[in-house]
């Protein structure tokens, strides 16, 4: 089963994370371990995806998928 997930980083990034977890009680141990093994500060909004598409992310992610101002990403050199 594929999964996909939101997180933030201890440095303040935040960002989407897709993985493959047997059912759903492996992939809450694969959340727990981001947050107590990998770095992360908060690991949230657990979904199972199920459609493959794009829409579907559009659907489950509303907040992550907006067009952004390209000109505000940190670390982006303007040139």
């Amino acid at each position: 089963m594929r999964w996909a997930c939101e997180y933030e980083s201890k440095s303040g990034s935040r960002g989407l994370m897709i993985f493959c977890a047997k059912d759903l009680n492996a992939a809450q141990i694969y959340l727990e371990e981001m947050t107590d093994y990998c770095g992360h500060r908060h690991v949230f909004n657990l979904n199972e995806l199920m459609e493959g598409g794009m829409d579907e992310f559009y659907r489950l992610f509303p907040r992550l998928t907006e067009v952004v101002d390209g000109d505000n990403i940190p670390g982006k050199k303007v040139q």
